[in-house]
């Protein structure tokens, strides 16, 4: 049997450099995807934090402080959103038929 506890979570792993590691790579990428970071923001966040789950986890005050109040507040209320409400693009959304409904 797998032990999950001891399997490395993307969102846990080093932000790191994009440059040198193509897995930091797609992790700015995964950053660049959020509502009001461009490259100058992701990297000012890749500094900031640890790891995309930092990212993720950090109060709108902390992202104030690094990126200012209007991309605070997307990516906050992006990262809030219910997967429901349309605010997720489609492609990140759960496909049907998928996991979820595996018996």
């Amino acid at each position: 049997m797998l032990d999950m506890s001891t399997t490395p979570v993307e969102l846990d792993l080093p932000l790191g450099d994009p440059e040198v590691d193509h897995l930091a790579s797609l992790r700015q990428r995964h950053l660049l995807s959020l509502p009001g970071v461009d490259h100058t923001t992701a990297a000012r966040l890749a500094r900031a934090f640890p790891s995309l789950a930092a990212v993720y986890a950090a109060p709108e005050e902390r992202l104030r402080s690094l990126v200012g109040p209007v991309a605070a507040a997307r990516i906050r209320w992006f990262l809030d959103a219910p997967l429901h409400s349309g605010a997720v693009p489609s492609s990140l959304r759960p496909r049907r038929g998928g996991w979820q409904h595996a018996a």
